[in-house]
């Protein structure tokens, strides 16, 4: 389930917001620090939560087109795995995940924009009429492979890292 308890104060650095952790704080805070000092200018505020041994990130990014949450739960043994690290790779690992972020939200933000621009040059009303025989229009054509895409960029991304690969991720 996505916490929707964010303080909606996005700043121009990625903060890692550490409230809900009550695990390893010590690690986390240090985490914290380097992960800021790494991501300025980028507008993400994650929120790390820890029970059952587990790690939830949720990932808040405010652009254009509104809020957009990304939620990701690392399993009892990739948790376990994480905080064997230093506080630097756990730091590039929270990285490397936000830059998988900002990709979807890219490519989630282009095609949106896309068939925005389409809707207003859709002088006949077509892009939306029912068209297929299972009733789908041109929009949802269009639309709903793009999100296979994101979903699938994600997994491409994340199938050889050792905290990554079998985490649970919600869009």
């Amino acid at each position: 389930m996505i916490n929707n308890n964010f303080s909606r104060n996005v700043n121009f650095t990625a903060r890692l917001d550490l409230n809900n952790v009550k695990n390893n704080r010590k690690v986390w805070k240090n985490v914290a620090q380097i992960f800021e000092d790494k991501t300025q200018k980028i507008p993400y505020e994650f929120q790390l939560s820890d029970s059952n041994n587990c790690v939830d990130i949720y990932a808040l990014s405010d652009n254009t087109l509104g809020d957009i949450e990304h939620c990701c739960t690392l399993s009892k043994e990739s948790t376990k795995k994480l905080m064997s690290y230093p506080a630097e790779k756990i730091s590039q690992k929270l990285v490397k995940l936000l830059n998988v972020f900002k990709h979807q939200d890219k490519t989630r933000y282009t095609a949106l924009d896309f068939l925005k621009k389409l809707e207003k040059d859709d002088k006949y009303g077509t892009l939306l009429t029912a068209y297929y025989k299972n009733g789908d229009s041109i929009y949802d054509r269009i639309l709903y492979p793009v999100f296979d895409k994101i979903k699938e960029d994600r997994v491409t991304a994340m199938q050889n890292d050792i905290i990554f690969k079998d985490a649970n991720f919600i869009d």
